[in-house]
């Protein structure tokens, strides 16, 4: 990754992150940032590999979390999950009631929370299981009580059991490359053409950040989302046929 490449507000992001990195070594002071998004992590990744420090991880608050804060740790200091400033809350309702995630994340930017206040929300019938940052809890606790017009009550802590964070159909397409365009013209079921057009219209992001270079190379593991159509993981290359293509498995997320 170019830093000449990078966005101004990639840029900016970078320079906070490299700063907590600082103030960590040269003033022993363990720092978090907020929730951050797949792009941001990838981003900050950039930052501590760069750095060459060490001690410091990221963590959602929950074992396979997707959006999830970095913390740098002191010189000499453990890293520990449990320093991590993140509050799960358990969210309960009917369970004839329909709250989607939507609905849910909704409510609590209703609350005036900012974005990177919240972390991942996990869905099950009648129940949520959401983590934010410990200083937007006191205000999730004492003011959310509707999700649109269902009724719902807010408990500090998660159950042991959680919901899981994403629910998938498995779509195996097959593809001459892992080339941008190829890849979203295959899982949407699209042509070529389309699919260059959706591109260059700025309607595709990988790993959360825009992409408009339609021979970009995709990885096992990127997520990709194109605006009105739908979010995919590429899952993984299953085989090559005789004729050269890729039998690529991909997730639609559900």
């Amino acid at each position: 990754m170019a830093f000449e490449q990078l966005t101004r507000e990639d840029r900016a992001f970078t320079a906070h992150v490299e700063d907590l990195f600082q103030r960590a070594q040269q003033k022993y002071t363990t720092c978090f940032t907020n929730f951050l998004d797949l792009h941001q992590i990838q981003l900050a990744q950039w930052v501590a590999n760069a750095s060459g420090y060490q001690s410091y991880a990221f963590y959602a608050g929950h074992p396979e979390g997707e959006r999830r804060m970095l913390g740098v740790f002191a010189p000499y200091e453990p890293v520990e999950e449990a320093q991590f400033p993140i509050a799960p809350l358990t969210i309960t309702f009917c369970k004839e009631d329909q709250v989607g995630h939507r609905d849910l994340l909704g409510s609590l930017l209703g609350l005036q929370l900012k974005r990177e206040a919240i972390g991942d929300i996990l869905l099950s019938e009648g129940l949520a299981v959401c983590f934010v940052t410990q200083a937007a809890a006191p205000l999730v606790l004492g003011e959310l009580k509707k999700v649109g017009r269902v009724g719902v009550k807010v408990m500090d802590g998660a159950p042991r059991q959680l919901p899981e964070l994403h629910h998938f159909k498995d779509l195996p397409v097959n593809v001459s490359s892992l080339r941008l365009d190829c890849v979203v013209a295959a899982v949407c079921g699209i042509s070529r053409e389309k699919a260059v057009a959706a591109i260059r219209a700025g309607l595709a992001a990988v790993n959360g950040a825009p992409r408009e270079e339609i021979s970009s190379p995709l990885e096992e593991g990127d997520v990709l989302s194109i605006r009105g159509t739908g979010k995919f993981r590429v899952e993984k290359v299953l085989a090559t046929t005789k004729k050269g293509r890729l039998q690529l498995l991909c997730k639609k997320y559900v």
